[in-house]
């Protein structure tokens, strides 16, 4: 069928709004380490770059003894709005790391490309046929297990699209 097996992940509070500026984690440490292992077992992550911009997050796999380069990462970036100066550029020699863009950005792709960047241009990415399109995409570079990890808008779109094939939740205690 030429798409890969979707799953994604998302961590709430227990009132599902509050957003602490002090906290960095909404949930504990076993929860993480499942993450971690689900990042293990995926052939790549898929976000956006709202997502990276606001948490300067690696979305990579850190249980010890394991590649912590891995697994490649693709980020949604329609306007190429993504910062330059994220933790995770750090890691595009060791690391595949996709922009999803749209054509319109020639000039804009050529600085990403020389970061390291790798790009997937798409025209975009309003329908359930949009997403099938950019799944097939990732399947075709070899990729056929997907972790999504983003913000709830993202992960609105893919569930409305019903483009998951599993969803983890996890809550946090307090708050």
């Amino acid at each position: 069928n030429n798409v890969p097996y979707v799953t994604a992940k998302i961590a709430i509070s227990r009132d599902y709004m509050t957003i602490n500026k002090k906290d960095k984690w909404i949930t504990n440490s076993s929860s993480r380490k499942i993450v971690h292992l689900l990042r293990h077992k995926t052939d790549c992550i898929l976000s956006t770059s709202k997502t990276i911009n606001k948490d300067n997050s690696l979305l990579n796999c850190r249980i010890e003894d394991l590649n912590n380069n891995k697994p490649d990462l693709f980020i949604i970036d329609l306007s190429l709005n993504l910062r330059k100066n994220l933790l995770l550029n750090s890691y595009l020699k060791k690391r595949k790391t996709f922009l999803i863009t749209k054509k319109i950005n020639n000039s804009k792709i050529k600085i990403y490309k020389k970061l390291g960047y790798r790009i997937v241009l798409i025209d975009s990415l309003d329908t359930k046929n949009d997403f099938k399109i950019l799944y097939q995409k990732i399947y075709k570079l070899g990729y056929s297990r997907i972790m999504v990890e983003s913000g709830l808008t993202f992960l609105n779109s893919v569930l409305k699209n019903k483009m998951i094939n599993e969803l983890y939740i996890f809550k946090g205690k307090n708050r």
